[in-house]
């Protein structure tokens, strides 16, 4: 059975980590730093992962929904305990504690198989934009590139700094590699409104330079065509 959402535009693909140690739960990782980017210019997102059937994934939801994030499809395992992301202390500020910003992406959320996505994205059929936002294995991120093809979906894929894009995506998919430390989200910033743009219809030349303009990033990968 599926179900449409009329306004939904945007899936981000990464599951969501447990940001513990300062005052506030937060939901963290790249996936949802995008999100909450996306959603500041107005855009409805979903994303697909999955967390642990722990406090720790209740307070990630739960988070989540005050973000404005949507997460029908983040999938509850109990075999799975939801990765918990210390907050960093700052030593040279008389030891105050730095929220941080998103982990590397080699270090980010629980996996996601093939089954779990050709599942979501059966689920959410109204879709523009995917933004691969977590390492895949082959079958997975098969399963994604297929989801994007059949959907007519513009593809967006986060790499691991030192990392070659992964085989066989699309030609019209725009990869950024992501740097090892995204202290203060601006990468994850960048993508958002980068995805935010394409579901505006923006041309994805055009709205990939200019975001990596402003941002200072070079670029990685863009379609020319």
């Amino acid at each position: 059975m599926s179900c449409r959402y009329a306004a939904l535009v945007i899936v981000l693909v990464g599951s969501p980590v447990f940001r513990s140690g300062d005052d506030s739960v937060r939901a963290g990782g790249t996936a949802v730093a995008v999100a909450k980017r996306a959603v500041s210019e107005g855009i409805q997102v979903q994303i697909v992962g999955k967390v642990g059937e722990d406090a720790a994934g209740d307070a990630v939801l739960l988070d989540l929904a005050k973000k404005g994030i949507g997460h029908v499809a983040v999938l509850r395992d109990p075999g799975v305990v939801t990765p918990t992301v210390e907050p960093v202390r700052d030593e040279s500020s008389l030891g105050e504690v730095d929220p941080g910003g998103p982990p590397p992406l080699d270090g980010q959320g629980a996996g996601l198989d093939a089954g779990d996505i050709e599942l979501a994205l059966r689920y959410l059929t109204d879709y523009r934009v995917i933004v691969i936002a977590q390492p895949l294995d082959d079958a997975a991120l098969a399963a994604a590139t297929s989801a994007a093809t059949w959907s007519n979906a513009a593809l967006v894929v986060l790499v691991p700094s030192g990392r070659e894009p992964p085989a066989g995506l699309l030609d019209t998919a725009t990869v950024f590699e992501a740097p090892a430390d995204d202290h203060d989200d601006t990468f994850a910033a960048m993508v958002g409104r980068y995805a935010a743009a394409l579901d505006r219809g923006e041309d994805p030349a055009i709205a990939f330079a200019a975001v990596t303009a402003e941002s200072g990033w070079a670029p990685a990968s863009v379609d020319e065509a």
